[in-house]
């Protein structure tokens, strides 16, 4: 939350549609074998009102699975590159519907209730994204989406500058 009003007076004095974007998400995700809440960070360029490409990274901060019929926990930082296509509405277009993917691979480590140890792992991950895009100010996007990944679905909420 910190990073998040942050990164709002950093970024005050651009009101470009296209070039350098970044933004700060929170997301919510379940799988048939648990579920994970994470906090991202993505940087890249926008080309223009609708394109978007850039890097992923974060830290998955609570994770529980269910793995080989041991009960444990994991955490990770996933590496992912992110594109975005924007369909503005309206004669001003400041709001848009978005739609998305995301792809790249995780670094996990897992703690196993059951064996008592911390293994560390690298899985894949693949996204798509839907949702919605606010425009609060020239400069603040607010995004809500809803992600059907590999492997499972959730939700996301976050800003763009």
């Amino acid at each position: 939350m910190v990073v998040m009003l942050l990164s709002s007076s950093a970024s005050a004095q651009t009101e470009e549609v296209k070039g350098f974007q970044w933004g700060v998400a929170y997301k919510q995700e379940t799988a048939v074998l648990g579920l994970q809440a994470s906090a991202n960070a993505t940087a890249g360029y926008r080309f223009n009102r609708g394109n978007y490409l850039g890097f992923q990274t974060g830290y998955t901060f609570v994770g529980s699975s269910s793995e080989m019929g041991s009960f444990g926990r994991y955490w990770g930082m996933p590496l992912l590159i992110d594109f975005i296509h924007y369909f503005p509405m309206g004669k001003k277009k400041q709001n848009s519907f978005f739609t998305g993917v995301e792809g790249g691979g995780y670094i996990i480590g897992f703690y196993s209730a059951y064996t008592q140890k911390t293994f560390t792992n690298f899985g894949y991950y693949a996204c798509v994204k839907n949702g919605f895009d606010f425009n609060i100010a020239d400069f603040t996007h607010l995004q809500l989406g809803v992600l059907l990944s590999y492997p499972g679905m959730g939700v996301s909420i976050g800003f763009t500058f």
